[in-house]
């Protein structure tokens, strides 16, 4: 069967860039006299509906992209996979909100051969997190390569000294580059005088980001580069993350814009965008918006997609911006696609032991929670703060904050060890003044007026009017840490203190269990894995001990280790690894962010994975415990219900059932989750029971 017109790849030229049709959409709008706010949506509703291709579609559009052999030995793409590769074929560009699981690797390369083949592209950045750099330029390329074609040159510039690095950015060399995301924050990626920085001295006309959601803070050095970039060379642009975001769509809305052009399901102004996510975010309050002007995409809505129902209220707008998103032209979601493996968390609830440690342990989590001070005595300013204290503490350690040495210090610093003294001495002098200011602080902020009710307000007031509306007091401890700040004065070093192995002890107890089949044992402090290790080798157990860096990358994608137990930081190795020759793991702590724990437990539960049902065992003992992982699932949802990405901690199943908590109370307690809205409280209410 032919393939249709919109899927040819015969000699026609390449589609129009994006970057071209988004400058003549700006144009266009601002020529018009058309308000733009009617202007774009009307273009958004007057976008085309693409849901992919159908079977007959599908089948020869991958025969014509998989290698022969290959292709009778049985092997295809997942549709999801096909379907991204057709909408950058016919785009010339993708927005890929795909999920953990679903091949993305395989996406990236083959839209870059494409590119390099029809000569869309000379030169092609994809960049990765540095955690993958190694998997793929060893083991997945290599995988790659046996079952698509992949002729292009690859160029890997991660694990090269600067000097190197500078060179193949700069050799004009034509093919694929690849680099980590580190490389775009450190000084090589810095323009100046000399040096144009990596970016820009590779000057790629496509640019495919992986994992894309590590480019969504507009704070970050990288992020920042990057949109540099974007802005002056407008490049192709592939964007692809399974956790584009976990807040707003200003996360992702330079990156859609750059990917899509004027197909962008977004306004294409930053500040129309903005006014959206007064509806859209996370954190919008719906009973202070106004729906009128958005109300026709809820009509379109209505139109396209008969079987639903849209009344015309915030809620049914922003199911309706996510069906516009998923079914634009260039975007490409996994939806409710699934994977073949039932998925369960199971969890283990321990008491903090009677023992004189255990009752050391409940008493330094009573001062934080009660007095706000952390376990050396020091004043917490934010209820924020709280939380990094109590998830030690409730992992069985914490990290004491202690002055350096003299010594220590000079060595550090490049000093004189009279010139280290000093500021020591000076970094301690100012740590006591801001002590008592934190005490004040904390009891006006009890009943302070609005606009100096933050500690931030109270600061900028006193910085401009002094002790005019917080008073003579307050000041006048302000004052005193403000004058005793030096330039360059000593911080305190962080050393770990060890208080209960309690729930370690439990993780070696199920290691002992699994020791015949292998597991992860993940962690997220340093610390709590060095404890881990030293614990597991006292029990004689065989533990490999994965921190971050390129041999533990190494080894933990090895697949004649997956019958090993395995001690992992869920920071180094929870993103973009296939870990799918492990089928048992245990989390001895659990990952506040969603993003974090849907990637890690996407490492395990993915396609490929062998067994027919994954058991992820959890050690939540703590109320603490229970309301951080109910604040993580409580942003899963959001993710979900905002993106159309199905989150897996969201539809597994648990043996018990989680504890969930309110939106409110969980933000009073300073866990800085979101805001859902009715229909996503609705969706937990649904399928964990009423809040508590």
């Amino acid at each position: 069967m032919p393939l249709p017109s919109r899927f040819n790849l015969g000699p026609a030229q390449p589609p129009e860039p994006p970057r071209t049709k988004l400058q003549s959409k700006i144009r266009n709008a601002k020529a018009s006299g058309v308000p733009e706010s009617r202007s774009e949506i009307a273009r958004i509703t007057s976008l085309p509906i693409d849901f992919g291709m159908d079977e007959g579609e599908m089948e020869t559009f991958q025969s014509r992209r998989i290698l022969t052999q290959a292709y009778r030995d049985g092997f295809r793409l997942f549709p999801v996979q096909a379907n991204a590769l057709a909408a950058f074929e016919k785009n010339g560009g993708l927005f890929a909100p795909i999920g953990v699981g679903w091949g993305k690797t395989l996406i990236t390369l083959m839209i870059a051969e494409h590119a390099f083949a029809k000569r869309m592209a000379e030169r092609i950045l994809l960049c990765v997190p540095s955690q993958v750099y190694v998997q793929l330029t060893e083991r997945d390329i290599a995988w790659a390569r046996r079952r698509v074609p992949l002729t292009m040159p690859i160029i890997g510039l991660g694990s090269l000294t600067l000097a190197r690095r500078r060179q193949l950015a700069a050799s004009g060399r034509r093919g694929l580059y690849i680099l980590p995301y580190s490389c775009l924050s450190t000084k090589d990626a810095t323009r100046d005088d000399k040096n144009p920085g990596t970016l820009f001295s590779i000057a790629p006309q496509l640019l495919i980001l992986d994992e894309a959601h590590l480019v969504k803070s507009r704070k970050a050095a990288r992020t920042r580069r990057l949109r540099d970039y974007i802005v002056q060379h407008e490049p192709r642009m592939v964007v692809l993350s399974g956790t584009i975001t976990s807040k707003s769509v200003q996360d992702y809305h330079y990156l859609m814009r750059g990917s899509l052009g004027d197909q962008s399901p977004l306004p294409l102004s930053t500040q129309m965008a903005s006014e959206w996510g007064a509806v859209i975010d996370s954190d919008a309050a719906p009973t202070d918006r106004q729906t009128g002007p958005l109300q026709p995409l809820v009509r379109w809505a209505r139109s396209n997609f008969p079987g639903q129902e849209f009344d015309d209220d915030i809620t049914s707008f922003r199911r309706a911006y996510k069906m516009r998103l998923t079914s634009a032209p260039g975007v490409v979601a996994t939806g409710d696609a699934d994977i073949g493996v039932s998925l369960t968390l199971c969890n283990h609830a321990l008491d903090v032991p009677s023992d004189e440690n255990g009752e050391t342990l409940k008493r330094l989590i009573r001062g934080v929670e009660e007095l706000w001070q952390t376990p050396d005595g020091d004043e917490i300013e934010y209820a924020i703060h709280t939380f990094r204290w109590l998830y030690e503490l409730h992992s069985g350690f914490y990290n004491s904050l202690v002055w350096p040495q003299a010594e220590e210090f000079a060595r550090r610093r490049g000093i004189p060890v009279p010139r280290a003294e000093e500021l020591i001495r000076a970094g301690k002098e100012h740590h006591v003044a801001l002590q008592d200011y934190h005490r004040v602080l904390r009891g006006f902020l009890e009943n302070a007026p609005p606009g100096i009710d933050t500690p931030m307000l109270a600061g900028y007031s006193m910085s401009r009017h002094k002790a005019q509306h917080v008073g003579q007091n307050m000041y006048r401890a302000w004052r005193a840490a403000k004058d005793l700040e030096v330039p360059n004065m000593a911080e305190r070093d962080s050393i770990a203190v060890r208080i209960s192995p309690f729930k370690i002890e439990r993780a070696v107890k199920w290691a002992e269990e699994h020791r015949k089949v292998g597991g992860i044992i993940w962690v997220y402090n340093t610390e709590l894995g060095l404890w881990a290790k030293e614990l597991l080798e006292e029990a004689g157990i065989d533990v490999l001990y994965c921190p971050a860096g390129d041999q533990a990358n190494r080894d933990i994608v090895e697949p004649t280790n997956g019958n090993r137990i395995v001690v992992a930081s869920i920071v180094a190795h929870g993103t973009g690894k296939n870990l799918q020759h492990f089928q048992n793991q245990i989390y001895l702590q659990w990952p506040r962010p969603a993003a974090l724990a849907e990637q890690s437990l996407g490492r395990t539960h993915r396609n490929g994975q062998q067994a027919d049902e994954l058991v992820v065992h959890t050690l939540h003992s703590s109320e603490f415990d229970y309301m951080t992982f109910g604040a993580c699932l409580n942003d899963a949802v959001y993710i979900q219900q905002s993106t159309g990405t199905r989150q897996k901690i969201v539809y597994c199943n648990y043996d018990p059932m989680p504890k969930i908590y309110g939106s409110e109370f969980l933000r009073e307690r300073g866990f800085n989750n979101m805001a859902l809205n009715q229909e996503q409280r609705q969706l937990l209410q649904e399928l964990f029971g009423a809040n508590s």
